[in-house]
């Protein structure tokens, strides 16, 4: 999300060149299966009873509350994939008052984990969900830590991974491994990775790549945090597709958690991880219409390159 000025490369402009053949000859199925996708669950929008045209400084978050409808009907009404791609002068028609069937419940937040892990020795008399809810973890994700398998019988002695530790992944960069502050955060990237069903693996190295995991890092865009979120993109998430607005992405945690559903939300909206990927750089909308800047097959490129770096041992 934070846009960097890339000099690329002849190789870059080569795949540059293949990804969007490649892209082309699917744009159209990709764009109907992804419109179905995110319309899918809305009821077909009420004529519009108003219209308003943005000003400088507005965002679609608060257009849409000052008009008393949500983000996300506001953006079915007028074909919008991206809350930040608006422009001053641009005229949106305005939903039907109370025309939010879009809107989620709330999920509830999984209690937070422990800010460090590393391993646990089984004593007798333990269940894998008891060693599981001793570090506000699930069965599901220790079992897949470990690479267990129902119906998941330990024994005394036995060694067991434990979630948000950093000896769990031995290849992490060795900027990273000197910085033990932001070593606590893969708790969290773990929780929500379980929680969202996204690979953990991915939300750490687009994290990486976006801000080296630092916890405060503003862009000249206004982007912040670890997941560089920009303030209508945060808005949007909080608000429409986690359902849960007093979410903020100045906070450590909230802010992975909106990452990591965005990811998740590209991914289903785009179809593959690649399209993921470049749609948290470039944004939906270009990357469902088949376009792939230069800049963004380097950012995909370097994503993939820097996975290894992530994988959980």
């Amino acid at each position: 999300m934070n846009r960097r000025n890339n000099s690329i490369g002849k190789k870059y402009l080569a795949r540059r060149s293949t990804f969007a053949r490649s892209r082309s000859a699917r744009s159209l199925a990709v764009l109907i299966a992804s419109v179905a996708l995110v319309l899918g669950g809305l009821a077909a929008p009420a004529s519009a009873h108003g219209s308003y045209t943005i000003k400088s400084g507005d965002t679609l978050s608060e257009i849409a509350r000052d008009h008393g409808v949500s983000t996300k009907a506001l953006m079915a009404e007028n074909g919008i994939s991206d809350p930040n791609r608006i422009r001053v002068g641009q005229t949106l028609s305005i939903p039907h008052e109370g025309d939010d069937s879009g809107e989620k419940t709330p999920v509830a937040a999984p209690a937070p984990a422990p800010a460090s892990g590393g391993s646990y020795t089984v004593v007798s008399g333990d269940t894998l969900g008891a060693i599981a809810s001793k570090y506000k973890s699930s069965v599901k994700e220790m079992a897949e830590l470990n690479g267990l398998a129902a119906p998941y019988v330990l024994r005394v002695g036995q060694v067991l991974k434990t979630p948000g530790g950093a000896a769990n992944y031995p290849n992490l960069p060795k900027r990273l491994l000197a910085n033990p502050e932001r070593l606590e955060l893969i708790g969290s990237f773990e929780r929500w990775a379980a929680h969202y069903e996204v690979s953990p693996q991915l939300a750490m190295t687009v994290a990486w790549q976006e801000s080296g995991w630092q916890t405060n890092l503003t862009s000249s865009a206004g982007a912040y945090g670890v997941g560089q979120i920009m303030p209508a993109t945060g808005e949007w998430l909080a608000n429409d597709v986690i359902g849960i607005p007093e979410l903020d992405r100045t906070v450590p945690d909230d802010n992975i958690r909106m990452m990591v559903r965005y990811l998740k939300w590209l991914e289903n909206y785009l179809g593959s991880q690649d399209l993921a990927i470049a749609g948290y750089y470039q944004g939906p909308g270009a990357t469902t219409q088949g376009k792939m800047y230069d800049e963004t097959v380097l950012y995909v490129d370097n994503v993939n390159a820097q996975l290894k770096y992530f994988k959980r041992s």
